[in-house]
């Protein structure tokens, strides 16, 4: 679902290119080819799932601690506050 708006947007950036020229220097070193390179593509997708979910986990956090941070009609019915 997300690896196609990454795999866009790093090829209009040129991260992908400039991926395969430094990958394309690694493959000549010894023992470095027996081992499959990384997808730059995955591996962005992942660290970004991962951030994303750290960052709601800190907002959950936070709104169940908070009563303040109970800003939206929704967020207060579920908590059982009145808006």
């Amino acid at each position: 679902m997300y690896k196609p708006i990454v795999t866009k947007t790093m090829s209009q950036y040129g991260v992908t290119g400039q991926y395969q020229a430094i990958m394309g220097k690694v493959q000549p070193i010894p023992f470095a080819g027996k081992f499959p390179a990384p997808s730059i593509e995955d591996y962005t997708v992942q660290k970004s799932l991962d951030g994303l979910f750290l960052t709601l986990g800190a907002q959950k956090k936070q709104i169940r601690q908070n009563p303040a941070a109970r800003t939206t009609d929704l967020l207060k019915q579920v908590f059982g506050q009145k808006g």
